[in-house]
């Protein structure tokens, strides 16, 4: 076993959110199992640095745009009432209502696209 095997059975599962931002300027928001389980309302995910817990300096997206939680195995995303919306696919992400995202989905918060994956999937190449 390599020391790279060793320690990427050492990392913590979660999700990832990756894409472009409309400039090619890489993103990549990553949330850990526990820090998801931890947080009562979820993470929030924004421009404003002191509003959220993740940034995305981009202008499409909103200072509080979007909610990050988990329930029941299942990573959920709602709407923070943002300018431009947020859409998983192809469909509206509605406002104050956590709707389920996974693996492969594309999200779009205003201008920049995302998409999820679990962190293991990442860590390991899959």
């Amino acid at each position: 076993m390599s020391t790279f095997d060793h320690l990427d059975a050492e990392l913590e599962a979660g999700w990832v959110l990756e894409g472009m931002d409309v400039e090619n300027r890489p993103i990549r928001l990553v949330f850990g199992e526990t820090e998801l389980a931890r947080s009562y309302l979820g993470i929030t995910v924004g421009r404003h640095p002191a509003l959220c817990d993740r940034v995305i300096d981009d202008p499409g997206v909103s200072r509080r745009h979007m909610r990050v939680s988990v329930s029941e195995g299942t990573l959920r995303l709602e709407d923070l009432n943002s300018l431009n919306g947020t859409l998983v696919g192809n469909a509206d992400v509605p406002q104050f209502h956590p709707i389920p995202a996974h693996p492969g989905q594309v999200i779009v918060l205003g201008r920049v696209t995302l998409t999820v994956s679990r962190l293991t999937d990442t860590v390991t190449g899959q």
